[in-house]
């Protein structure tokens, strides 16, 4: 039978008096518990001296409730066994009890005098935190298996806890474990020192001294609202699944120098380029197409205003993407911008404070504010419902790069509580008045083009006057007029390329000389396409290739065909993005793709081309040989 207090003392009257318990040398308890015990041998004094609960309640500080439960931990428990006293009285001190009934704290005094047992449980999820090669996943069941074998290994009497119990301690165990882990885990955390700042000083930074750049995927799997493109009359809306931002911002201002809006979640390296360049030129503003958008007075990115001066950064800080690596991103930042690239250290997202903060502010005022998730798991309430995945989204992607647009601008006329209530366009504004900033002409600007790319490439068949002297460039064969003023001498020649646009290269000899300009063969100058275009082509569409006479617009037109999932909408918005030349530029901007000026022309004037030729034994066909001669290129050396 358990006996409460009050209880006992009606039982062992005796026991009112504290002066015979069997005394406890208060050095014998830890330092760090001994104020505690101190503190409860007063309550109990107080309380059997005869005053009220609430009186030394108050006094010592503590609840009603917790001096009923100090009474009880020293003077009940079971009526077969005697009383803790003075022993109850000791801060987390487990009090034997053995009655019938089962006690409480029996296995925290299991851990205590089982020998190995707490050492071997923590062990287990030391490793773990720490990743050695042979840690085991702490999951509750492989942590009781573990606090068994250790109980094994101690040799523990079979007639005692937890073998008397049908579950052997399962829950207590269980608790233990999470318990332990959440502690292990917060102190870990709390000896990790977080790198915060960059290496410089804050009071040392100026206007563009650093500019962060990060990307961001924005899911646009909706349950409400989606995000689609029309292509023409003859497709149906297009839905898309995942964009990518790219965005740029000076670091001391905290404004946004720039966007990007790539359509893929995995943007290549010509967009990071694309963005770079929109910070160090000056574009016009962009015109908006939805209805009730509005932007900010005045000029939303410093690259709008002529009165404000342009970004020629010191450092420019980003993480460490594959694309950040780029040869020709670290070209055109340290050769053409003179600029330091710094990496910053392996997961580290807080070392770019400012660009983390800006895509904060963009999922609180646009991207977060509809559930934009595809969901974890196929009952993820999240998830997009089958119902409305059918139905066609209510948001077009001209309307959501116009809310983009004037979301970042709108952030740039915000004020900021760090800027002293003024907008960062306005500290733009006050630094670059009074601050020494190195700059460059508008001359030398016009000449940046971080698309461009040069080659040294050898010339074949220069010494055969019946064939095209040509170079091999993108798996094609690029021929010109130009190439016959090379000297007998020279077999190798310079070649500027833009990686937009690779249908005609700028040829220059060694010394500088211009050549005139290298074209492709005329069945891949129908539309504008990149390197990474090509290289995918011949790699993965040969035989389209061999049998097609325009292979580029046979491939725009199989990806059109091919539009089952979101993924491979963003595959051919991509490429007709590319075709079009509408890189880097708003939807609202693109235009129908047409074949290059004077291919059209040529083509009827010449009538039916070959492969519209009916070839028969009666008809065949004959082919004319061609030939290149001085007369071609006046001044040439043969």
């Amino acid at each position: 039978m358990s006996l409460t207090w009050r209880a006992r003392l009606r039982q062992e009257p005796r026991l009112i008096n504290v002066a015979a318990w069997p005394q406890l040398d208060p050095l014998l308890i830890p330092q760090k518990r001994r104020r505690i015990y101190l503190r409860n041998t007063r309550v109990v004094r107080a309380v059997l001296s005869g005053e009220h609960l609430a009186t030394v309640a108050e006094a010592e500080g503590i609840s009603l409730g917790r001096v009923t439960q100090l009474l009880n931990r020293c003077l009940g428990g079971s009526s077969d066994t005697a009383p803790a006293l003075f022993q109850g009285l000791v801060p987390h001190q487990v009090i034997a009890n053995n009655g019938a009934e089962p006690a409480r704290g029996r296995f925290a005094k299991l851990l205590q005098d089982v020998p190995g047992l707490r050492v071997g449980l923590d062990e287990m999820l030391l490793a773990r935190l720490k990743d050695k090669p042979w840690a085991e996943v702490p999951s509750p069941s492989a942590y009781h298996n573990l606090f068994k074998n250790l109980l094994a290994r101690a040799n523990w009497p079979l007639d005692a806890y937890p073998y008397t119990t049908v579950s052997l301690a399962y829950e207590s165990v269980r608790r233990d474990l999470q318990m332990r882990w959440v502690m292990f885990c917060q102190a870990r955390k709390s000896r990790h020192v977080a790198f915060t700042h960059f290496p410089m000083p804050s009071n040392e930074c100026w206007l563009y001294d650093r500019i962060e750049i990060d990307e961001q995927v924005i899911d646009c799997e909706q349950s409400t609202a989606g995000v689609e493109i029309r292509f023409s009359d003859q497709v149906p809306p297009l839905r898309l699944s995942r964009l990518t931002v790219l965005a740029a911002i000076d670091a001391e201002t905290d404004c946004v120098l720039g966007f990007q809006l790539a359509l893929t979640s995995k943007p290549n390296q010509n967009y990071l380029l694309a963005l770079l360049h929109q910070c160090v030129t000056h574009w016009s503003p962009r015109a908006l197409h939805t209805e009730g958008l509005e932007l900010p007075p005045g000029s939303g990115f410093p690259n709008l205003d002529e009165n404000l001066p342009l970004p020629l950064p010191r450092t420019i800080a980003m993480d460490n993407a594959w694309m950040h690596h780029a040869h020709s991103v670290e070209s055109f930042v340290t050769q053409e911008l003179g600029a330091t690239l710094n990496y910053g250290r392996p997961k580290s997202p807080t070392v770019r404070r400012a660009i983390e903060t800006a895509f904060n502010r963009l999922n609180q005022r646009l991207s977060h504010r509809l559930a934009s998730t595809s969901g974890s798991s196929v009952t993820d309430p999240k998830r997009e419902s089958a119902k409305n995945r059918k139905a066609v989204p209510i948001i077009s992607l001209t309307q959501f790069e116009d809310a983009l647009y004037v979301t970042l601008a709108d952030a740039n006329h915000r004020p900021r509580a760090h800027l002293g209530s003024a907008t960062p366009l306005d500290v733009v504004r006050h630094q670059s008045e009074r601050a020494y900033l190195v700059d460059v002409g508008d001359d030398q600007r016009q000449l940046w083009n971080p698309f461009h790319g040069v080659e040294e490439k050898v010339v074949h068949d220069l010494s055969k006057s019946q064939r095209k002297a040509y170079i091999d460039f993108g798996h094609l064969r690029y021929k010109g007029a130009g190439l016959l003023a090379l000297p007998a001498n020279e077999t190798k020649v310079l070649v500027r390329y833009d990686r937009r646009d690779i249908r005609q290269l700028e040829a220059f000899r060694t010394n500088g000389q211009a050549l005139g300009p290298l074209f492709c063969p005329g069945n891949w100058r129908a539309y504008a396409h990149g390197i990474a275009t090509r290289e995918y082509l011949f790699k993965h569409h040969r035989k389209l290739i061999r049998r097609s006479p325009d292979p580029l617009t046979e491939f725009l037109y199989q990806l059109r065909n091919q539009l089952a999932h979101p993924s491979d909408v963003a595959n051919f918005l991509e490429t007709y993005q590319e075709f079009v030349g509408g890189f880097g530029l708003p939807t609202s901007l693109w235009h129908q793709p047409a074949p290059e000026k004077g291919v059209e022309t040529r083509v009827r004037a010449a009538g039916p081309s070959q492969s519209e030729r009916k070839v028969s034994p009666d008809n065949p066909v004959v082919r004319r040989p061609r030939y290149w001669s001085t007369d071609l290129n006046p001044g040439g050396y043969r």
